[in-house]
């Protein structure tokens, strides 16, 4: 059926619309036999762009480009889209054009965890906090000790050993959170217990020994 001017021209909008919109994946490759055209698939946030250069070996043949479009909501219910794509790039592309189109675009929780912590740990603390509500994937991105130790070392600029045993013991986010008088009675007990544990080394390298019919402690030799 022939299109007016008007619905051609709101054809040309809608065509612009959706290869304007955020680029999502792209990709070229030639048909299979016989027809041997050049095609190029673009999925955008708004929909799935189709152009095709057909290849002709006559030589009076004029040959034009050619393109459609279809709105994102009509994806997968486009049997010709579908079938293109299926020919020319496989099944695997458009069961991942359908995925593209039919599902939530949040990429950045499908992202590897070492990769998001990569990225969580540029943002600021106010950031970061905001982050952890968003999702499941972003709240354990969010209380990962090596996130909070960088996020420490931002504040702080040096970690004592001291600092570094206490957060082995209990998280780089609770020593962050932790206030100073807290953190310096943390501290000062954490020297103690170290201290006792090294008096108690000291008692156990010694044994008791007979001496002149006398049992004495003797230290043992290493």
């Amino acid at each position: 059926m022939e299109l007016t001017a008007e619905q051609r021209k709101e054809e040309q909008k809608r065509r612009r619309f959706i290869a304007n919109a955020w680029m999502l994946m792209e990709k070229t490759g030639q048909a299979p036999a016989p027809s041997k055209d050049y095609c190029q698939l673009l999925v955008t946030t708004e929909g799935v762009m189709w152009r095709w250069w057909k290849i002709s070996l006559r030589r009076s043949a004029v040959v034009y480009p050619g393109e459609w479009a279809v709105a994102r909501e009509d994806v997968e219910d486009d049997e010709r889209l579908m079938g293109e794509i299926e020919r020319t790039f496989g099944a695997d592309v458009k069961d991942q054009v359908i995925h593209l189109c039919t599902r939530s675009n949040d990429f950045l929780s499908k992202l590897p965890q070492k990769l998001l912590v990569k990225i969580a740990s540029y943002l600021s603390l106010e950031d970061v906090i905001a982050m952890a509500h968003c999702s499941k994937a972003f709240r354990r991105c969010c209380l990962t000790d090596c996130l909070w130790r960088n996020i420490f070392l931002q504040h702080h600029k040096h970690i004592s050993p001291e600092i570094e045993q206490l957060a082995a013991e209990h998280t780089w986010r609770k020593i962050f959170f932790t206030d100073k008088l807290r953190l310096q009675m943390l501290m000062s007990r954490q020297r103690t217990q170290m201290k006792l544990q090294s008096n108690d080394n000291e008692i156990q390298n010694k044994q008791v020994v007979p001496i002149n019919g006398k049992e004495e402690i003797a230290a043992v030799e290493p």
